[in-house]
């Protein structure tokens, strides 16, 4: 499967694409934790999105982020989540393997 993530210009046009076909296992876990730890508390979800996803694109920019669809930041954020999710059974809750040092 491929992630991808548009960045738009003051006409809505494209200006970059990020894509990306490899998820790192690590991403892939920490993906698990977050979506849990969003379902508890939404304040900084924003916040730890942004960090998210530097982690999937590792060249996109703050700048980058802030001209992307909102609707895109959530859905690539939501898809590599639900893949996470897929691997346990579409449980993330408590999922062995989840918890970081």
């Amino acid at each position: 499967m491929t992630y991808e993530l548009n960045i738009y210009g003051n006409n809505d046009e494209i200006l970059k694409t990020y894509g990306t076909d490899k998820i790192r296992w690590g991403v892939l876990m920490e993906a698990l934790k977050l979506k849990d730890e969003l379902d508890k508390d939404k304040d900084g979800q924003f916040e730890v999105i942004n960090t998210f996803l530097k982690k999937i694109f590792p060249d996109i920019t703050d700048e980058d982020l802030a001209n992307a669809d909102y609707e895109d930041v959530i859905n690539t954020f939501v898809q590599i989540c639900n893949k996470a999710g897929s691997i346990n059974g579409g449980e993330t809750k408590n999922a062995k393997g989840a918890e970081t040092e």
